[in-house]
């Protein structure tokens, strides 16, 4: 059966255009490590004191209470007030005359009185949101950030106080192959190349070697060349884990999960074979004449797809969930039916969402669909016309998302950062949290991970596409929180057993077409944006 694969768009159009980092980034340094051992900020005192009396009491003005106090000031040269009680048999003071003495000496001298139990300073708390170094993650990455900075943002700040993910899990990257890019290589482990298609062979090297077409040469789509490659694989690898807080270039979901890269994808496309071969592999899944994985994925990313869901598809799917891997699959980008794998029982289905959390007009949708990431675009309600011509009349006109990429035409030449649109770069997104869930809860089946994505998912936004009318229901549970997401996995308890579905997919496909598709395909042409994304369908 052919597979035709997702196309998904690279644009050079962006608010900010291409960085390359090329020779800089090859000095990088490694992204920081948490060892335990690195410098606090220095804390911020109230000039306050929580005291624990060692006969418990809390009175307050009190003869009793105005005795101790004189007692204790005697004893420390400490004058005391008492500000307020507090829970747990203590009292919050005021000290005077500490002379402006540290806090935490002032609290070791209280606790030298006898009748003190404990005392420390006050202190205030800050929210720990963490921040990236990357000099892309504040400008060009908000889609990364809170809702209140954007609506669809992913919420990953606040998400990386309770984790930046576990080098004990693996991801695996069903695409194009890698590209040793110096703002993710050191994240890559061994994959391996399963593409046969023309006239390939197999084997270990899953590096990308280009999947240019030439001029001349016409795809069994009916595509032509000239088209230069597209490196996709790396952009998609990019965006779930680019190395994080090294000072350079984007910021990944992920900081430490390591990535595997699984070819399946070359000039033209994929084969449903190669596909379905390399997924089982990635899963730890044996294929006949290629060495077992050594290290198997927990996670498998596909921003690939076409068609309708098979019983071969749906076969894998079910023999991966069943070894607790858990599927995420892009929908696609034709504003029409969830195409497979997808739309198979037991996937993460993703449909892409513009910064303003309405569904991309050019994002696949349907009854299939698990939840929605950020993938750049316009908000389907958003398509306009200006002067006869279709645009995007949101505030801001499209978003994007930045992409780990190469300028090479044809064979590797400099290495970059793009901006691309595509439910093939929300899932990594998805892929990237659900990789952060598992650093917090390994014992997740697939089922539970969908369900904790589910239940913790945003809204979609009110009177947007999602929201109206027959497209209820047909856009997943809501926007991705990769917060809500990890408290949702750290409440879920451990299940004594896998199981192969889940409830991101119905298997076969469906969905109405997006009524701005046209209009999107036309925004494309006229605007000189987005170069076609082909990732391929299955050659002759």
């Amino acid at each position: 059966m052919p597979y035709r694969l997702l196309k998904s768009r690279l644009t050079s159009a962006a608010p900010a255009a291409l960085l390359v980092i090329g020779a800089a980034l090859a000095h990088a340094p490694a992204a920081h490590a948490d060892t335990g051992t690195a410098a606090r900020p220095a804390p911020v005192y109230t000039g306050n004191y929580i005291v624990r009396w060692r006969d418990g009491s809390q009175t307050v003005d009190t003869p009793a209470d105005t005795t101790r106090m004189r007692q204790v000031a005697s004893s420390t040269g400490l004058g005391l007030s008492v500000k307020r009680p507090m829970s747990g048999a203590m009292q919050l003071l005021t000290v005077k005359d500490s002379r402006g003495d540290d806090p935490e000496i002032v609290a070791k001298r209280l606790r030298n009185d006898p009748r003190i139990a404990d005392a420390v300073p006050d202190r205030w708390l800050r929210l720990h949101d963490t921040i990236p170094n990357d000099p892309e993650f504040a400008t060009n990455q908000t889609y990364l950030g809170p809702p209140s900075q954007v609506v669809g943002g992913v919420n990953l700040p606040k998400a990386w106080d309770r984790t930046r993910g576990s080098s004990s899990v693996v991801i695996a990257v069903v695409d194009t192959g890698y590209l040793p890019h110096p703002d993710l290589a050191s994240r890559i482990i061994a994959g391996y190349n399963f593409v046969t298609s023309n006239g390939a062979t197999r084997s270990s090297d899953a590096t990308d070697p280009g999947d240019y077409v030439p001029s001349g040469v016409t795809c069994p789509d009916g595509s032509a060349g000239p088209e230069a490659s597209t490196w996709h694989g790396t952009r998609v690898a990019g965006t779930l884990g680019a190395l994080t807080n090294n000072g350079l270039g984007i910021a990944g979901v992920d900081w430490s999960a390591r990535i595997q890269p699984v070819r399946v994808s070359g000039r033209c496309g994929a084969l449903l074979s190669d596909t379905v071969d390399g997924m089982r592999w990635a899963g730890g899944l044996s294929v006949p004449n290629v060495p077992n994985n050594p290290t198997p994925a927990r996670v498998i990313n596909v921003s690939l797809g076409g068609g309708t869901c098979s019983t071969i598809e749906q076969q894998a799917i079910n023999d991966l969930n069943a070894a607790g891997v858990v599927v995420v699959a892009a929908a696609g980008n034709s504003a029409g039916a969830v195409e497979a794998p997808a739309d198979c029982s037991g996937v993460v289905a993703v449909t892409a969402h513009a910064n303003d959390g309405e569904n991309a007009s050019y994002a696949n949708f349907g009854t299939q669909v698990t939840l929605s990431a950020p993938g750049g675009g316009c908000g389907n309600s958003k398509v306009g016309t200006i002067a006869g011509q279709p645009v995007c009349t949101a505030v801001g006109g499209q978003s994007y998302i930045r992409t780990l990429s190469n300028d090479g035409a044809t064979t590797i030449g400099n290495y970059t950062i793009v901006s691309s649109q595509g439910t093939s770069f929300a899932t990594p997104m998805v892929s990237g949290v659900v990789a952060l869930m598992f650093a917090v809860n390994g014992a997740l089946t697939p089922a539970q991970v969908t369900t904790a994505l589910q239940s913790s998912a945003r809204p979609h936004p009110a009177n947007t596409f999602c929201t109206t009318g027959s497209n209820v229901g047909k856009c997943g549970a809501g926007l991705l929180d990769a917060d809500a997401a990890l408290a949702a996995a750290i409440g879920t308890p451990a299940s004594s057993t896998s199981t192969s579905t889940g409830s991101g997919g119905g298997g076969g496909g469906g969905g109405a077409m997006v009524p701005w598709s046209a209009a999107l395909l036309l925004v494309i042409g006229v605007m000189g944006f987005a170069i076609r994304r082909r990732v391929g369908v299955k050659r002759a």
